[in-house]
Parts: C-alpha cells; sequence; structure tokens
C-alpha cells in the first residue's frame, strides 16, 4: 500500500491518504482528487482523503517518452521514486520523505530510509567528489584533518580550519588542469617566513612544505622544473643553526668573498653580492630553461660569466643601470633534466656581482617558486624593489600561497599594522604594474604553537586574515584550528621539531618536524588539487 505524505500549509499536521475514496456524512465518492483538492478538502471538512493503491495494480506514475525503453519517473506501489535516463533501468531511487540525514558511510537517508543509490552514477567536481559507491570523499585531505577513507564525507569547503569561498580557484585550477594534459605551465609562489623557507626540516627544499608539496602536485599535474633557488639557501642564509650536515647537499656552492646584500631587492630572501673578480657560485637546478637574477648596483654592476653543465663560460655584459634594478638572463633550449649553473664575477675589485637566485623550468607542469625567507615579517616584501618580485607582477604566479610568518606574531608587531601590510602585498599581486587579478591566493595561518604566551594576541591575526580573505576572495587554512588549537596534541603527532637536530621530532615552541611539514603540505595540496 502506497503512502502519500503532504506538508499541510495551514496546520502543524501531514496529509496521509489511504484510500482512493472520499466519504462525506453517509455519503461515499470514488471520483479522483488530485493532491491539492484532497487538500482543500482537508481543510473545508478536517479529514483526510483517503487513496489506495493495490500492488496488483502496478506503479502508480509511470513517465515515459514515446522514443524510451524504459521509464524515466516511475513511483512504485511501496512508495519508491525512480528516476533514470529512459534507456536503462532508473539509476537513482528516492524513497519517501522525512528527516535528511547524511551518515559516516556514505550514504543519504531520509525518514530512516535510504533514499540516494548511485551504484550507477559518477559525479565530480568543486571540493569533493561523490564516488561511484555512492561515498563523498575529499581524498586528498589527509586523515588526521579527516578526509581520506576514514571520513568519506568530508567536505573541504566546511572542514575546519578551511575557508574556501565558491569562487576561488577560477584561474588556479585552469591553469593546472591545462598542466596536467601537458597543454601548459601552472605557477605557484610561495611567501613567508621560516616554516615556509623550510626551516628546519631536514631538507630545507625537499623536506619543507613546499618541497613536499612541489612534489605532490608534480605528481599529479606534471614537473614544471625546479623553480626559484635563492642564492641565500648557502651558508650564509642559514648561519646561526647548531646542526646543518643535512642541509649540505641543497646548499649553494659558494667560492670567495660573498656577502649578504642590505637592501630589500629582488625575488625571495634577498641577495648575495661580491666584489672580487673570479668568485663564483654554483647552482643546481631542473628545467629546460634556466634564468639568473641579478642586481644593478648603481652603475657598477660587474660584467659576469655562467656555465652550464661545464660548459664554456659565456660572458655577461649587464644592461648599465642605476639603483638596484632586477635583471633577468634567461637561456633556453636546454635537455630536459637537471643541470649545474656557475657564475663567476669576471670584473673589477671596484664592482660588484650581485646575485639573487636562479630558477629552472620546464614548458609544461606545475612549477613552485618559494619566496620564503628566514626572520621574514610581513613589511619586509613591501619595498617597491621587492614586493613585485614577490608573487607580484614582475614574477607572477597563478596562484600565491601567503604563509603568515610567526615572527610578524611574536615579535609583537599590531595586528592592524600587519594587515595593512598584507593588503599592500596582496594589493600589488592583483593589480600592480600589468596585473588583471588573474591570480588566486591562499593565506595559510600556522600553528602558533607555544610561541603566542606573552601578548596572546593570535586571535587578531586570525580576525584580520579572514577580512582579507573576503576582501581577495583568497581561501584561509588555519592550521592552529586544524591543531585543535593545542601545542600538545601536535606533539602527540610528532609535530614539532628540534632545531638541534633537523627533521626530527622534538618539543619546539613553534618550528616544525618532517612529519609537521608533511602534514602542512597535505593539508595544503588537498585544496589545490581539489
Amino acid at each position: 500500500m502506497a503512502t502519500y505524505e503532504r506538508p499541510d500549509a495551514f496546520v502543524e499536521e501531514r496529509l496521509t491518504t489511504y484510500a482512493d475514496t472520499v466519504t462525506t456524512g453517509t455519503t461515499t465518492s470514488t471520483d479522483y482528487v488530485t493532491s491539492d483538492q484532497a487538500d482543500a478538502r482537508y481543510q473545508q471538512l478536517g479529514q483526510p482523503v483517503n487513496l489506495t493503491l493495490s500492488a496488483s495494480q502496478g506503479q502508480a506514475i509511470t513517465v515515459k517518452q514515446t522514443s524510451d525503453t524504459k521509464p524515466r519517473l516511475q513511483v512504485g506501489s511501496d512508495a519508491v521514486v525512480a528516476f533514470g535516463t529512459g534507456s536503462a533501468d532508473p539509476d537513482v531511487n528516492l524513497k519517501r520523505v522525512g528527516p535528511g540525514l547524511l551518515g559516516t558511510d556514505g550514504s543519504l537517508s531520509q525518514g530512516g530510509h535510504t533514499v540516494l543509490d548511485v551504484s550507477q552514477v559518477a559525479v565530480a567536481g568543486g571540493l569533493a567528489s561523490l564516488g561511484t559507491d555512492g561515498k563523498l570523499l575529499a581524498s586528498q585531505l589527509p586523515a588526521s584533518a579527516g578526509g581520506g577513507s576514514s571520513n568519506p564525507n568530508t567536505a573541504l569547503a566546511t572542514t575546519k580550519g578551511y575557508y574556501v569561498p565558491p569562487s576561488w580557484g577560477e584561474f588556479w585550477r585552469v591553469k593546472r588542469d591545462a598542466a596536467k594534459t601537458g597543454a601548459g605551465k601552472a605557477t605557484v609562489a610561495v611567501v613567508g617566513g621560516a616554516a615556509a623557507a623550510g626551516f628546519p626540516a631536514s631538507k630545507l627544499r625537499a623536506k619543507g612544505w613546499p618541497g613536499v608539496l612541489t612534489t605532490s602536485l608534480q605528481g599529479t599535474y606534471g614537473d614544471g622544473g625546479s623553480g626559484y633557488y635563492t642564492s641565500l639557501l648557502s651558508s650564509l642564509g642559514i648561519m646561526g643553526y647548531t646542526s646543518t650536515a643535512s642541509w649540505t647537499s641543497e646548499l649553494i656552492g659558494q667560492v670567495g668573498t660573498w656577502a649578504i646584500g642590505g637592501f630589500m631587492a629582488g625575488p625571495g630572501w634577498g641577495y648575495v653580492y661580491s666584489k672580487t673578480p673570479g668568485d663564483n657560485l654554483t647552482f643546481t637546478v631542473r628545467g629546460t630553461s634556466v634564468t639568473i637574477y641579478t642586481l644593478g648596483a648603481d652603475g657598477q654592476h660587474s660584467p659576469w660569466s655562467y656555465s652550464i653543465d661545464g660548459a664554456t663560460a659565456v660572458a655577461v655584459t649587464d644592461t648599465a643601470t642605476t639603483g638596484l634594478a632586477v635583471i633577468t638572463t634567461k637561456i633556453t633550449g636546454l635537455a630536459v633534466g637537471t643541470h649545474t649553473v656557475k657564475l663567476t664575477h669576471t670584473g673589477t675589485a671596484s664592482q660588484y656581482l650581485s646575485v639573487c637566485g636562479v630558477a629552472g623550468e620546464n614548458a609544461t607542469g606545475v612549477v613552485l617558486n618559494n619566496f620564503g625567507r628566514r626572520y621574514a615579517i610581513a613589511s619586509e616584501y613591501l619595498p617597491t624593489l621587492k614586493v613585485p618580485w614577490n608573487g607580484g607582477p614582475s614574477y607572477p604566479a597563478d596562484v600565491v600561497i601567503y604563509a603568515v610568518s610567526l615572527d610578524d606574531i611574536v615579535s609583537g608587531i599590531d595586528a592592524d599594522a600587519w594587515a595593512t601590510n598584507v593588503r599592500q602585498h596582496l594589493s600589488n599581486i592583483r593589480d600592480g604594474g600589468a596585473a588583471t587579478g588573474a591570480t588566486d591566493i591562499v593565506i595559510v595561518l600556522p600553528h602558533v604553537g607555544t610561541a603566542d604566551t606573552a601578548t596572546f594576541c593570535y586571535q587578531d591575526f586570525v580576525d584580520r586574515a579572514h577580512a582579507l580573505a573576503r576582501t581577495f576572495q583568497a581561501a584561509v587554512i588555519d592550521l592552529w584550528a586544524l591543531g585543535r588549537n593545542s601545542w600538545n596534541y601536535w606533539n602527540s603527532l610528532s609535530y614539532w621539531g628540534d632545531t638541534a637536530n633537523p627533521g626530527a621530532a622534538g618539543t619546539d615552541a613553534f618550528f616544525m618536524s618532517d612529519a609537521g611539514h608533511s602534514y602542512v603540505a597535505g593539508v595544503i595540496n588537498a585544496l589545490l588539487s581539489s
């Protein structure tokens, strides 16, 4: 027997009908009564209209076009509503109404009945996918953040620690998907402090979260090359750590007397310079093209040379310039793979060779340029000689990951002043130079650990970050929220590091271990791969 239920528009009851007859007093009518007529009669007489459908009568309703071999819609005697294409058996079944519940097993039920069967349907897109088994998946999300098969109903946009506007990814996803098919290149830029620079992972480039993220993205969407390699990834840039042996293989080769530049200019951490002829730097990069970033030095910049893979050195005389303008030298047509690039000062002792870094890129795939810098604070990215080169129009990206530096928080900088600085940086990314706003932005809030126990101001930075996200339609990943706002919780997962033993688990106040960096890469990858 079928049951028809309809919310009554005028009284807080439901109209339930059981027989196809209407009784008024002693008079019984067998006329067909529509649901609207039945509802009106119920309002007028205060009695239900009963409709009966026996099982032998087959389908209560069947909708089929002339060309169809199967019904497109059926309402059976058991009250099951079935939808199909008209060419196959109905593949989605809806049962009677009632309170809705999305179960942890991926089933959707109403009124205690399973109402969705998608065994023949696959729906993908957006921030999650509906698998062929009927489960709602956010499979890229690490299990520790609530994703994967351990919780197939996680929808990334509404997961704790994530804020993702509906329009986010409109630029990045197009480029990313083209890269996957070999039809183009997608570029990621990372801006941030020590954690973004990889400190103190066992390998700053390979095990820091940007490096782990690069490996994951390139494994899925193609290898776009090694990306930007700062000249300060050298003994100069890492000095102060008690143990750096594990980083040796990643450091820039340095011969001669080099120093860190005192001006904020160019991409990344900054630059190193030498005024001694014969001094040289050696970079190892990957890609079919190499771009070298040097600086003018008030007209005193030195001629120099580059040699790739030990080949004959090529002399370079930079165009005369004043100030510290960035000068790019690009070499194309290289073989696929890794290359050794040696830069040598060939001028006089009165001239300076100033080097920001070297980048390696392929024509297609994903490339990540890491502009993170140890001890960085937001204001240091703002000088006009620097901000356009860090995700801005001089070195643009399809998505910029702005990783909030803990140095901003623990140094006592006012949250409003910080937000003003970040707003200027993000504005330059979207509208500086010739930029037309075609860049997606992700703001990553760090797990503050036990670093914010003097001013207890981190919540102010979180508020300002969300205000910036609403302004720029940026996504936010709040690692502190994902970490339950608990140093102890992350400690139980071995996510905190030991600065004296890079990569190992320890009890640091806020620096992460390799495991912590890997986790951060995973939660960011969940968004970029969504």
